[in-house]
């Protein structure tokens, strides 16, 4: 569960992706599905850390009241030919803050 009242860039979750492959089949890239804004993209992004960690953050206020919950889907995908892909979900409930 996550406040209304976050600001953007605040931390929601570490995520760690791992790929036991060699050269391309094992360098990864990440995403979070629907990101990026428009009509339904969820207010989360992956952060890069290093060593194939990575930080889901906030990128924009959040209104409990216009939704009170997002699940969140994570991709990650090989540099293979064809690529692999492997998703994950968790979903974030939005908590009330008094806004008067």
């Amino acid at each position: 569960a996550l406040s209304e009242a976050a600001p953007p860039g605040t931390v929601i979750a570490l995520v760690r992706v791992t790929d036991r492959d060699s050269g391309k089949n094992g360098q990864l890239q990440c995403r979070v599905l629907g990101s990026g804004g428009g009509p339904g993209a969820v207010p989360f992004t992956l952060e890069e850390n290093y060593d194939n960690f990575y930080t889901v953050v906030t990128d924009r206020p959040l209104d409990r009241e216009a939704q009170d919950e997002y699940n969140v889907t994570i991709v990650a995908r090989d540099g293979g030919n064809p690529p692999l892909n492997s998703t994950k979900s968790f979903s974030v409930r939005i908590l009330d803050e008094n806004d008067n």
